[in-house]
């Protein structure tokens, strides 16, 4: 069947912060840093400067639980793991309390939406669950993977990537909701989900060949 393709555009700066220390997490920051001087501490500083109080810094809006701070804020986790310096794990935790309240409910999330993207920030709950062991982090958490529990699906089982599109399987959406789901199943021994987490990527794969053979596209719609 034709699939449509779809962009989301995320605000350049936050991409190319969150993209760069992403990149330099994977890469390891002493290779980077023997070039160019500890460059990903200078990424990761500015980043810090510019979200140290909202991740919003238009006064005018609220600010929202967001995919955009799961991005940057798994770049700084990624850091902190490189380099063992508590400000990067203090910056997560400050990140996330700002939203997550003591009984584990979260502020501006609402699970009726059923939005995958609302799903990425959640894999830092799980962080900040495994290192403090404070419930309030594996009770936020709850409430993502009882999104999932309900989340609409496909015919065959795939997960709409919001309530407001459906039928519709984003690309995007394995990385959204794939990773936090396979995580929350191994910490919490949910081993029945690993079965359900497969199948997302072969239906993806099997429906969203674009016109070239190696070409996902970003989005297709099952009609049934």
């Amino acid at each position: 069947m034709p699939s449509t393709v779809s962009l989301k555009v995320m605000p350049l700066k936050v991409m190319l912060s969150a993209i760069l220390i992403s990149l330099i997490a994977i890469i390891g920051p002493s290779a980077i840093e023997a070039q160019s001087g500890s460059s990903s501490e200078q990424i990761a500083a500015a980043a810090m400067n510019r979200w140290k109080n909202s991740w919003e810094t238009d006064p005018a809006r609220t600010e929202k639980w967001s995919y955009e701070q799961g991005v940057l804020l798994k770049g700084i986790e990624g850091l902190w793991l490189n380099t063992a310096d508590g400000k990067y794990f203090n910056f997560i935790q400050r990140s996330i309390d700002r939203f997550v309240n003591d009984d584990g409910t979260i502020k501006t999330y609402k699970l009726d939406d059923y939005n995958l993207d609302n799903i990425n920030e959640g894999k830092l709950l799980l962080t900040l669950y495994r290192v403090t062991e404070k419930e309030k982090y594996k009770k936020a958490a709850d409430h993502l993977r009882e999104q999932l529990k309900t989340q609409p699906r496909t015919h065959e089982g795939g997960f709409w990537h919001k309530k407001i599109y459906p039928f519709q399987m984003w690309l995007d959406g394995l990385y959204m909701g794939g990773p936090f789901y396979a995580e929350y199943a191994a910490i919490f021994h949910d081993d029945a989900a690993f079965n359900d987490i497969a199948k997302q990527f072969v239906w993806m794969e099997a429906h969203a060949r674009g016109p070239l053979a190696f070409v996902l596209t970003k989005r297709f719609k099952i009609p049934w």
